[in-house]
């Protein structure tokens, strides 16, 4: 059987599954439950913050390094070297960007960005989510859902946050992981 054929027969079956056991998985736990006390053990969670990123490979669709004239056809990858507040490295991600479509209401884009996180602790996060180019071209920092895929970590949920810290060049940015075992 050809795989495209496989595919198409599973995907429905895949996408019922998903909608159905996603909200148990993934959502976080209430304040009350027995899981949330066992957050207490510093080895059940990630908490890294005021991270530098610094921008060492990236490839771009459009010529404009400034982010400020994107297109619909736009798809971007970029490396960058993690570095912790104390300037000790700490890691390196890997990443693409691609635009979606623009919104009539105020004429950004919204692109998907998804990355992988590789952490000198062993950890790997698959990070990932929407975002509004014009709003992290300004400035804001963008948020996406954060997953630990393989290390010491595996299985735990959060969130991936990061902002560029100079508006004309987008070499360097802040950021900060956040992850816990549920």
């Amino acid at each position: 059987m050809d795989f495209g054929v496989l595919s198409a027969r599973i995907s429905p079956v895949l996408d019922t599954v998903n909608s159905w056991a996603l909200p148990f998985v993934a959502a976080p736990p209430e304040t009350t439950s027995e899981r949330v006390g066992a957050l207490g053990r510093p080895d059940r969670s990630l908490i890294l913050r005021d991270l530098t990123e610094k921008v060492v490979e990236y490839h771009s669709s459009n010529p404009d390094p400034t982010g400020t004239t994107p297109t619909e056809k736009d798809f971007a990858t970029v490396r960058l070297e993690i570095f912790g507040p104390d300037g000790e490295p700490l890691g390196h991600t890997k990443g693409a960007g691609r635009m979606l479509y623009r919104q009539e209401h105020d004429g950004h884009f919204i692109a998907y960005f998804g990355e992988e996180i590789r952490l000198r602790d062993g950890n790997v996060i698959r990070s990932g989510g929407l975002v509004d180019d014009a709003r992290l071209t300004a400035g804001e920092a963008a948020t996406f859902p954060a997953v630990v895929v393989a290390g010491p970590l595996r299985g735990a949920i959060g969130f991936r946050q990061f902002r560029p810290l100079a508006k004309e060049t987008h070499d360097t940015y802040e950021s900060a992981i956040v992850v816990y075992l549920r």
